[in-house]
């Protein structure tokens, strides 16, 4: 071979860099997802039969999964710089002072969007998967916090992973940290659910009543408090409790074959 010759290295397209890290292997599959998918589109869009063939392109599937994928990828940077933030020993002054930068950003803020976006995108069937966006969706919560104690949706967003994680006495805290900070009646329902939804029924009730003394007509109220007295076996009551959710709106097809089920027991 002559000295000045040169030596080419061809670079088979499968050929792939593997990291020990598992998040830095995900940030590497997200960056490879995204140069694919771009390809994919840039190619229809030079393609001479791509108004014929635009029906069977489902642009906006394309796009809702591109978006997905680049708010895991952010998040997952995210997580890979707290990570090596971590491993230093860094100083109480200069921590309070990124904070104080952190809220005057609305970083905060930031931190409860990304988590609503990866509660919206779970997947309940999916019980290894939900597991784990679930905790995700804690940590983005307990960030938002840790730079605004009195962020509200961040609060009531994590009592509500909570309940779905069946931590219902640690949701139950939480949602008394938001109603410290704004008295919500939503999340006094949310309480009356979670104390039912963890067979502290008598609480439960008691609940309901506080709603029903702010909105003597929560249609809600009543129903939790006719599903709770259907728990506690009192059938005369949550019949009385079903009646007047119907008389203030439109019972649901579960709510109304629970009610069947209390006309039977009374016949």
């Amino acid at each position: 071979m002559k000295e000045d010759e040169d030596i080419k290295v061809n670079r088979r397209r499968t050929d792939r860099a593997y990291f020990e890290s598992p998040l830095v292997q995900s940030i590497a599959d997200k960056l490879d997802f995204l140069k694919d998918e771009s390809k994919v589109i840039l190619e229809e869009i030079d393609s001479r039969e791509f108004k014929q063939r635009l029906d069977d392109f489902d642009l906006e599937e394309f796009g809702e999964d591109a978006f997905n994928q680049i708010d895991d990828l952010y998040d997952d940077i995210s997580r890979f710089k707290d990570d090596m933030v971590g491993t230093y020993d860094i100083p109480d002054g200069v921590k309070k002072q990124y904070r104080i930068t952190q809220r005057y950003l609305d970083r905060d803020d930031d931190y409860v969007r990304r988590a609503k976006r990866k509660l919206e995108r779970v997947d309940p069937n999916n019980l290894s998967d939900s597991h784990g966006t679930y905790i995700r969706v804690i940590e983005l919560c307990d960030k938002a916090i840790e730079i605004r104690d009195y962020n509200f949706d961040a609060h009531v967003l994590k009592a509500q992973t909570l309940v779905n994680l069946k931590r219902y006495d640690k949701a139950i805290d939480e949602f008394i940290k938001a109603l410290s900070i704004k008295d919500d009646i939503e999340v006094w329902l949310a309480i009356a659910e979670v104390n039912r939804l963890n067979g502290d029924l008598d609480d439960a009730i008691n609940v309901y009543d506080k709603v029903l003394s702010m909105d003597k007509n929560s249609f809600e109220a009543f129903k939790g408090k006719a599903y709770t007295h259907f728990d506690l076996n009192d059938y005369a009551k949550a019949n009385y409790f079903f009646k007047k959710a119907s008389s203030v709106g439109s019972l649901d097809e579960a709510s109304e074959k629970i009610w069947s089920v209390c006309k039977e027991k009374l016949d």
